[in-house]
């Protein structure tokens, strides 16, 4: 960019030696001169246009001078207090805000439209709450139409004579098809806190409504009874692959990624991990081994090579192990964020209510592998 500015302050040296140079001789540029002052300040617009563009990157989204948080706040009081919401060309209803995606705030904003709240500002922080994120795999969002999550059956190769007729193999590919479920998640907030908060409101809401949203995600993905109304997570099974008595063991946790590779699933594709409760990882802290050994099951957060994340959403007294990228998670259509003055006004309060759709899916379940204490 330094280089950008330095030619462009040639630029405009040369420019004006240019038109010095014709004052002092009391003469119009002639032809070949102005071809070249016209170059010149052709060249100047490109370079000033590509540091305009740089600095857009670096600078917060802002429309008519007022940045994103302070839009929140204003369509929120404006809503509350039942004021005037045209300006805000249908972004802003007297029921609450709509989330707008990256591209849809383009075209908006080439109106004037106020646009309070973006797709990437509720989703940004939900992911980073999402165990799934933490292994690389990212939230499918703003999905239209039908999520497919292709299945496909290994084939293997054949060693046949120079001269052997080869067999075909058949390539089985299937497929498992995501259906929206509807999430709703609500944050009540104090009249006053909205007050007190000011542009510091987009955040705390947006926050609490992600964080909701993770932990709820999270729970479908872990938990090995399954939600009402949801998909199975990938730890639902009728029966655990790996029982024991009073204690885990290495030879347990082991056994729980021999399971999943017997099955034919991938663990190599950097997705693969191992998944406990705080009690049982602390427990596989401090537990040898083997008898006498001074290197424990669990060290470094990692299990036998493999990383080991903690969640209280995991059944208790269990350790999964599975590879995570046969697992997706999308979101689907628009989102809307409902702002409820009534329901609790004689409290004073006012709801937050994030309304939109989401699927979980598992296209390969014995990818997947539970540890479970021994009922007593």
């Amino acid at each position: 960019m330094r280089k950008d500015y330095e030619r462009i302050a040639e630029i405009k040296e040369q420019m004006r030696a240019m038109l010095d140079k014709t004052e002092t001789e009391k003469r119009a540029l002639n032809e070949t001169e102005e071809k070249e002052f016209n170059a010149l300040k052709n060249e100047k617009v490109l370079l000033q246009m590509r540091a305009e563009r740089r600095g857009l990157d670096n600078e917060p989204d802002y429309i008519g001078g007022v940045s994103g948080a302070a839009l929140f706040a204003k369509a929120v009081d404006d809503v509350v207090n039942h004021r005037s919401l045209t300006d805000y060309k249908g972004i802003v209803s007297e029921n609450g805000i709509k989330v707008v995606s990256r591209a849809e705030v383009s075209a908006i904003t080439t109106t004037d439209a106020a646009v309070p709240v973006t797709v990437g500002e509720v989703i940004a922080p939900l992911e980073k709450g999402l165990i799934l994120d933490k292994l690389g795999i990212k939230l499918q969002s703003g999905l239209v139409g039908e999520f497919i999550f292709p299945t496909l059956q290994a084939v293997e190769a054949s060693i046949a004579g120079e001269t052997a007729t080869i067999g075909d193999s058949d390539l089985n590919i299937g497929k498992v098809k995501a259906a929206p479920k509807r999430v709703s998640v609500s944050i009540p907030v104090s009249r006053t806190a909205i007050k007190q908060t000011n542009y510091d409101l987009q955040n705390i809401v947006l926050t609490q409504l992600s964080k909701a949203s993770a932990r709820l995600l999270n729970k479908w993905l872990l938990s090995g009874t399954k939600l009402a109304g949801a998909t199975d997570g990938c730890f639902v099974k009728t029966k655990a692959d790996v029982e024991y008595d009073i204690a885990l063991t290495f030879a347990n946790v082991v056994a729980l990624e021999t399971t999943v590779m017997d099955n034919g699933a991938d663990v190599t594709d950097g997705t693969a991990a191992y998944v406990c409760t705080p009690k049982v990882y602390g427990a596989l802290k401090t537990t040898p081994k083997e008898k006498g050994s001074a290197e424990m099951v669990c060290k470094d957060g990692m299990i036998n090579g493999y990383p080991v994340f903690v969640s209280n959403y995991m059944d208790a007294d269990t350790i999964g192990f599975g590879v995570f990228s046969y697992s997706a998670i999308g979101q689907f259509g628009e989102m809307d964020l409902i702002i409820d003055p009534y329901t609790d006004a004689k409290s004073n309060v006012v709801n937050f209510i994030l309304n939109t759709d989401y699927d979980l899916v598992t296209a390969r379940t014995e990818a997947f592998a539970i540890a479970k204490k021994k009922a007593a």
